[in-house]
C-alpha cells in the first residue's frame, strides 16, 4: 500500500463487471440448475403422456387409433434425447456458461416446437365450433404458450432483453401457424379476429409480465450481487462471525484468487482514532512474513466507515475443531504445532505487536505446498503495537477497545487482561499459548466448565491441574513447559517467544525429564 499510515482516506465500493469470475460462477450454477428441474419436469409430463396414451388406445379404433398411436410414437422417440439433456446438466458436472446458454436455446426451440406442434394438430378439431365459442378457444389455444412465455421469463436467468428477443421467437412461430391455420381453412374474418384477438391478448400479457418479470429478478440479483462487492473483491460466502466483525471467504474477481476478508464495523471498532490506528497495525502486520503467520494482501475503510482487510485464505481445519474431533493431541504432533505458532509470534513481538487472542479457533492446521500439519496464525483483530519494553505505543486505552470492554476469550486471556489491562505485552501471548497447549494435549481449556467471568477469576488467582494429572501419559517435560508459560506473573514466564520454541524443541529431541525448567 502507498497511503500515509496516518491518513484514512475512505476506498469506495467499486462494483464489478457483468463478466466477473463470481458473477459468471453464480450464473453457471443457477442456469445449469434451472434448465437441469425444466428438462426433468419435461420428461415427467412426456412420461405421463406417453402412459396415457397407451391406456387410451385400447378404447380407440380407426383414425382416433391411428392418430393416438402416432403422438405415442413421437412422446417416446423425443423422450430419449430430453433424458441425455437432464444426464448432461446433472449436478456434479458444473457446466460454463456458453454450453448451458446453448443448451437454453436447443431447449425452448424444442419446447416452442411441441407446443406449435400441438397448436396446429388441435385446431382442425375446432373449426366446426369455432363460430360458436371463438373467444374461448382462442384463450385455450394460447395456453400453452403463455406458460412456456411465463416459466421462461421467471425461471430461466437472463437479462430482460434477451429474455424479450427469445419470446419474440416464439410469438413468431404462434404468428405463422395462425396463418397457416386461418388461411387453410378459411374462417369468416369476424370470427378471426375476435379468436385471434383472444388468444394474442393472453400472449402479448403473458410476454409483459415475462419480460417485467425477468427485469425484475435481474434487478434484484444485480442488487444482491453488488452488495456483495468489495472493491476488487466478491464476497462468496460468511465463513464466521464474531465480536469484532464477520470473516468472508471471497475472490479477486480478475485475478481469481481466493482469498479471506475480515469486515470491522464501525460500531465494533470505536471511534476514527481507533480505525487510524486499526489501519497502522495492519500496516505493520502486513509487512510479517513467517510461514506461520497469514498474509495480509490488501485493507482499506468503505463509506461506512467499515474497516476490511484481505488474508490469505486458508483450506484446513482450525485446532478447535481437530480436536473437537479427533480428541487430544499426542505430544510430538502438539509440540510441533506449538514451535510453529511461537515463530510466528516471534517475528510478531519483534515487529512490536501483541496479538492477544491466541486461542485453538484461531490456528489453522493444514497442507501447504505437500507438507502437512502446517499452522497458521489468524486473526489479528485484536493486535496492539508495542514497543521494546512491551508497552503499549498505540495510544488511548488500546486499539479495539471501548470503555468497560475487556477484549479477548476468556477461556485463554492471561491474568493481565482478566485484571482489565489494555495493553499487555508480548508475555500475555505466551500465557495464551500455554493455555493452547494445554487443550491441544487435554482436549480442555485449562478452567474449562465454567462460567466466563468464572474463568477469568480462576486465571487471576487459581493454579491449573496439571496436563499429566489429565493424562499421564504426557512427558513431565511438557508439562513443565506448559505450566512456565501458564504463571501467573509475566515475569516467571519464558522471556520470549523464541525461548519457547528452544524449550519445546528440547522436549520434542529428548525423552528425559528435565530436572530444571528448560
Amino acid at each position: 500500500m502507498t497511503r500515509n499510515a496516518t491518513e484514512a482516506l475512505p476506498i469506495r465500493f467499486r462494483f464489478a463487471s457483468r463478466n466477473d469470475s463470481g458473477a459468471t460462477d453464480d450464473l453457471a450454477s443457477t442456469l445449469q440448475a434451472r434448465l437441469r428441474v425444466i428438462v426433468l419436469v419435461m420428461v415427467a409430463i412426456l412420461v405421463a403422456f406417453m402412459l396415457l396414451f397407451t391406456v387410451r388406445l385400447r378404447e380407440l379404433s380407426g383414425d382416433a387409433y391411428t392418430s393416438m398411436q402416432a403422438g405415442r410414437f413421437w412422446f417416446g422417440v423425443t423422450i430419449p434425447p430430453f433424458a441425455l439433456i437432464a444426464w448432461w446438466l446433472r449436478r456434479s458436472r458444473p457446466r460454463s456458461v456458453a454450453r448451458l446458454r446453448w443448451v437454453e436455446v436447443v431447449l425452448i426451440i424444442s419446447l416452442c416446437a411441441i407446443v406449435v406442434a400441438w397448436m396446429a394438430g388441435d385446431f382442425p378439431s375446432l373449426v366446426p365450433v369455432i363460430d360458436k365459442a371463438p373467444l374461448d378457444l382462442g384463450l385455450s389455444q394460447a395456453a400453452s404458450m403463455s406458460l412456456l412465455i411465463v416459466a421462461y421469463g421467471l425461471l430461466i436467468p437472463n437479462r430482460w432483453q434477451r429474455t424479450a428477443w427469445m419470446i419474440a421467437f416464439m410469438l413468431g412461430a404462434v404468428a405463422l401457424i395462425d396463418a397457416f391455420n386461418l388461411s387453410q381453412f378459411q374462417i369468416p374474418t369476424s370470427i378471426a379476429v375476435t379468436y385471434l384477438g383472444a388468444q394474442w391478448s393472453f400472449l402479448l400479457a403473458s410476454t409483459a409480465y415475462a419480460v417485467f418479470g425477468a427485469y425484475r429478478i435481474e434487478t434484484a440479483t444485480t442488487v444482491a450481487r453488488d452488495a456483495l462487492r468489495l472493491g476488487q473483491y466478491v464476497l462468496v460466502e460468511q465463513l464466521g462471525s464474531g465480536g469484532m466483525g464477520e470473516v468472508y471467504r471471497a475472490e479477486h474477481r480478475l485475478l481469481r484468487r481466493p482469498c479471506a476478508i475480515k469486515l470491522i464495523r464501525p460500531e465494533h471498532a470505536g471511534n476514527s482514532d481507533a480505525l487510524r490506528r486499526f489501519e497502522r497495525e495492519v500496516q505493520t502486520t502486513a509487512t510479517l512474513t513467517h510461514p506461520n503467520t497469514i498474509a495480509i494482501y490488501d485493507y482499506g475503510i468503505t463509506d461506512d466507515g467499515t474497516f476490511y482487510y484481505v488474508m490469505e485464505y486458508l483450506p484446513g481445519i482450525t485446532l478447535e475443531e481437530l480436536v473437537t474431533r479427533d480428541g487430544p493431541m499426542d505430544a510430538p504432533r502438539a509440540i510441533h504445532v506449538l514451535r510453529q505458532i511461537a515463530g510466528a509470534l516471534q517475528e510478531a513481538h519483534s515487529a512490536g505487536l501483541t496479538h492477544r487472542d491466541i486461542k485453538p479457533g484461531n490456528v489453522m492446521l493444514g497442507e501447504r505446498g505437500g507438507i502437512p500439519d502446517v499452522a497458521k496464525l489468524l486473526d489479528f483483530g485484536l493486535v496492539i503495537a508495542h514497543n521494546a519494553d512491551g508497552d503499549s505505543i498505540s495510544g488511548g486505552t488500546g486499539v479495539t477497545t471501548q470503555a468497560g470492554m475487556v477484549l479477548g476469550t476468556p477461556a485463554y486471556m492471561s491474568p493481565e487482561q482478566c485484571a482489565g489491562d489494555q495493553t499487555p505485552g508480548p508475555a500475555s501471548d505466551l500465557y495464551s499459548l500455554g493455555a493452547l497447549g494445554y487443550f491441544l494435549v487435554t482436549g480442555r481449556s485449562p478452567f474449562e466448565g465454567r462460567a466466563p467471568l468464572q474463568m477469568m477469576l480462576a486465571h487471576l488467582g487459581e493454579t491449573q491441574p496439571s496436563v499429566r494429572a489429565l493424562r499421564p501419559e504426557l512427558p513431565a517435560a511438557l508439562d513443565v513447559i506448559l505450566q512456565r508459560c501458564l504463571a501467573k506473573e509475566p515475569s516467571e514466564r519464558y522471556e520470549s517467544a523464541r525461548e519457547f520454541e528452544h524449550a519445546a524443541a528440547q522436549v520434542l529431541a529428548s525423552s528425559q525429564e528435565p530436572t530444571s525448567v528448560p
